[in-house]
């Protein structure tokens, strides 16, 4: 089962990720951006999810790079606080940028981890086929 460390400054921030992540199957902990680091070292996780709670941008990237340094199999995914929101090095310091949107965070957090998660297909399909909607953009605010 893969793990997942989700991390940010707004603890229902944290609380609903981690939430939407967890429908997946996967072992999910969440932490407070100052202790990112240290979470990363001590429970090596397979994802960490950078929320767009991190008091600045230079945050993320900081703790990226730190990531890169010590835990190289670990994946980073920084989740933008709007649509249209961009980091400008992207590229370089993490696997993956996500729109707030739930099923966007589970397919790319799947895609990441090489789609191992048990649960990501069940946790998105549509609730009704007429839609194409999950519900979890309903259920859950990013």
């Amino acid at each position: 089962m893969p793990k997942i460390l989700v991390a940010g400054q707004d603890i229902h921030l944290l609380g609903t990720r981690a939430a939407v992540l967890a429908k997946t199957g996967a072992d999910v902990i969440s932490c407070l951006g100052a202790k990112t680091v240290g979470m990363v070292k001590s429970e090596r996780p397979d994802l960490l999810v950078l929320c767009h709670s991190l008091l600045s941008e230079n945050d993320a990237e900081s703790i990226a790079d730190e990531i890169r340094a010590c835990c190289k199999a670990t994946k980073i995914l920084m989740v933008l606080s709007e649509l249209g929101s961009e980091l400008p090095v992207q590229d370089a310091k993490f696997d993956a940028i996500c729109p707030p949107n739930p099923e966007r965070l589970i397919v790319l957090a799947n895609e990441l981890l090489g789609g191992i998660m048990p649960h990501a297909t069940q946790a998105v399909k549509s609730n009704g086929a007429s839609t194409g909607q999950s519900g979890l953009s309903r259920d859950y605010r990013m």
